[in-house]
């Protein structure tokens, strides 16, 4: 959801992302609807899901329980989604972990020489901007955003970038004050520091590629990343230790991540979880395999029982029965072929080759489909879900450029026309 700059109008992106029956990852944008004049409260926000959605596009009623709904993790739109399957988006959740970890107030108190570099860095980049000197610099300099906390890397990145052009720019203009709160110790700590957290926003955000298996290998490298390091200094133990606890709080590991994970073949022994867990992700594959097996048998009897009774109606009278036949059906060996088993020991006894980053994953899924087609099917399932929401907030980007200061007066049914053609590009 999001509000343009000049009507304070409400907008509500919707985005689909599918993997077609050639296991090809495709993301669409439905609509960008104006909200209703109500208060956006959980019921109001469903509602209007379900108006847009079913009233409006024609999808069946059903479309709301069968979809994984991937949102920010805004009270109103989490109570909203609470009757269907919901997963947080991860980009959201690290910009919340880097929001109440670089926290410059909190900061101040206890490592300050944290806090004035943050706070200096924004500072002169504005001034940068807003005087012009950014045009002699051999490099730009990036704004922090206000709630964009990943901006924070780009900014100290870019500073470091061109810091010994800066310092002979300011000491020119006998401005050299305005880069001494930017500590250079802590500038550099800092830029490599944030520098895998960038990374992981930044691969999480994806749609043209699966990523919502990439969500457990990121959570547990950020961690890592964030144990105490003996070398560290007092103020880099601290800011360690913050993002380290925030992790903790925010980032949470649920189901659909492992069984993710499962289906990247190289991760498939699943070896960064306990036995127990291994033993329950298994299940959880099952369990699912075996639905879309109940499904099958379900169809092929109704077919049989469509094709036989037409077969007797043409064949005539049934043969006599034997007189023991009562006891062929109540007692003879019934031979059960635990197929999902069969698919799963085959899939883990395979020797894959394929991309360390698993790009390719839905290719490889392709190859074996014939092999592994329960597996396969769940792969499209999976892999479908996108590990963040950026698609739709893309779709606000682009607004921004769309209702601007000249064409505050465009309909809304006119900026979701522009917004779909934009993204059908």
């Amino acid at each position: 959801m999001w509000t343009d700059d000049f009507r304070k109008m409400s907008y509500m992106a919707i985005t689909c992302h599918y993997v077609t029956p050639t296991f090809e990852l495709k993301s669409k944008l439905l609509t960008t609807t104006c909200f209703p004049n109500h208060a956006k409260t959980g019921d109001n926000i469903r509602k209007e899901l379900q108006q847009q959605l079913v009233t409006v596009l024609g999808f069946d009623a059903s479309v709301m329980n069968n979809v994984v709904w991937v949102t920010d993790q805004g009270a109103n739109v989490v109570a909203a989604l609470r009757p269907y399957r919901h997963q947080a988006c991860q980009d959201h959740l690290y910009n919340t972990v880097l929001r109440h970890a670089l926290n410059t107030d909190e900061l101040a108190e206890v490592v300050p020489e944290v806090a004035e570099t943050l706070l200096a860095a924004k500072a002169l980049v504005r001034y940068l901007k807003q005087s012009g000197l950014v045009s002699q610099l051999p490099r730009t300099v990036k704004q922090m955003a206000e709630t964009r906390y990943s901006t924070v890397f780009l900014t100290l990145e870019s500073i470091q970038s061109v810091h010994a052009e800066l310092q002979e720019l300011l000491q020119s203009r006998g401005e050299s004050a305005r880069l001494r709160d930017v500590s250079p110790d802590v500038l550099a700590f800092l830029v490599e520091f944030l520098r895998p957290f960038s990374d992981a926003q930044k691969e999480l955000e994806g749609d043209k590629y699966p990523t919502l298996h990439l969500v457990v290998l990121w959570a547990n490298k950020l961690k890592n990343h964030c144990q105490p390091d003996v070398a560290d200094t007092p103020y880099q133990a601290v800011i360690r230790q913050r993002h380290l606890d925030w992790l903790m709080k925010k980032i949470q590991i649920q189901p659909l991540h492992k069984i993710a994970i499962f289906l990247w073949p190289k991760f498939n022994q699943l070896r960064m979880f306990t036995l127990a867990e291994r033993t329950d992700i298994q299940q959880q594959v099952r369990i699912q395999i075996n639905r879309f097996r109940e499904g099958e048998d379900a169809r092929r009897q109704e077919q049989s029982t469509q094709s036989g009774s037409g077969a007797v109606a043409a064949a005539g009278p049934a043969p006599k029965r034997r007189a023991l036949a009562e006891f062929e059906d109540a007692w003879e060996n019934v031979r059960v072929e635990n197929e999902d088993t069969d698919e799963i020991q085959v899939y883990l006894s395979l020797n894959p080759t394929m991309e360390a980053d698993g790009r390719d994953l839905l290719s490889w899924w392709k190859q074996h489909e014939t092999t592994l087609p329960l597996l396969a099917r769940l792969a499209r399932m999976v892999f479908s879900v996108p590990a963040s929401s950026t698609s739709s907030e893309r779709a606000f980007s682009a607004a921004g450029r769309v209702i601007e200061e000249r064409r505050t007066g465009l309909a809304p049914e006119t900026v979701d026309a522009v917004l779909f053609l934009h993204d059908a590009k």
